[in-house]
């Protein structure tokens, strides 16, 4: 799901475009949103949260698969692709997120096996986080659930702005089309290496919700992990610890390098 309502820049072509400098330019608006390169056979998009790059992804038929900022860099070396820079509201961007992320369920059951009311009940009562997509045909409704409960709620039908609204999923459902297919994708889990991270940053730190949380947001491949360290470093030598900033920053790297060869 690529919501491109609000371009920045669109149509760009890569062979006359320096990547790196239009980067920096998206981090210096601190754009929240997605770079999308456009290849022949697929496109690989980089997320944005405030500028910094939260994910990269490929997508090939439907198919996403994670990927690296210098594995998109090679692709745009050997081939052209177009180049477009989509800003996002905060919480369509997680449900985007959300969806590139999660994993399925189950994909397009019929609501007439499943009571769509029913089934945001069951979920809440399981604690289910992730997100719920309700698809009409001419439209489609995404809720992303956190610990059972709906905390924000995207529809989109055909030709129309999107609804940004806790209610509209009832708007959607009462216009009593008789048939819609019904998704569910459930929070991916973290993998070891991040949780053995926020062991170590609890242990040195104590407990830190903004640390945790950028080691929950950080990609999983080394580059980004270790790119995540640095960030680590800056914000505890600046604002929480400065002696303890680099014995945190030296611990976290000897777990990837040992942990990702």
């Amino acid at each position: 799901m690529l919501i491109k309502d609000d371009p920045l820049w669109s149509g760009l072509e890569s062979d006359v475009l320096k990547v790196d400098e239009l980067l920096e330019e998206i981090q210096s608006r601190s754009v929240t949103g997605f770079v999308e390169f456009a290849f022949s056979d697929f496109s690989s998009v980089i997320l944005l949260d405030k500028g910094e790059i939260l994910q990269c992804v490929k997508i090939k038929k439907e198919k996403k698969i994670i990927a690296t900022r210098t594995e998109i860099l090679k692709d745009l070396a050997k081939m052209k692709a177009r180049i477009g820079v989509y800003r996002l509201k905060k919480e369509i961007f997680l449900i985007m997120c959300g969806m590139i992320n999660n994993e399925p369920v189950f994909e397009n059951m019929s609501s007439k096996f499943v009571d769509i009311k029913q089934l945001l009940l069951t979920l809440e009562r399981d604690t289910f986080s992730g997100i719920v997509t309700v698809d009409s045909g001419k439209g489609t409704c995404f809720v992303r659930l956190e610990k059972g409960f709906p905390v924000n709620c995207i529809c989109r039908k055909a030709n129309e702005k999107i609804i940004e609204s806790l209610d509209c999923l009832d708007t959607f459902l009462d216009a009593r089309q008789e048939d819609y297919q019904v998704s569910v994708y459930k929070e991916r889990e973290k993998p070891p290496i991040i949780t053995a991270l926020k062991g170590l940053t609890k242990e040195i730190l104590g407990d830190n919700e903004k640390i945790e949380k950028m080691l929950e947001e950080s990609g999983t491949s080394k580059e980004e992990l270790l790119k995540t360290v640095e960030d680590i470093e800056k914000i505890t030598y600046l604002f929480l610890d400065k002696k303890k900033a680099g014995i945190l920053s030296e611990k976290l790297k000897e777990t990837i390098e040992e942990v990702i060869k």
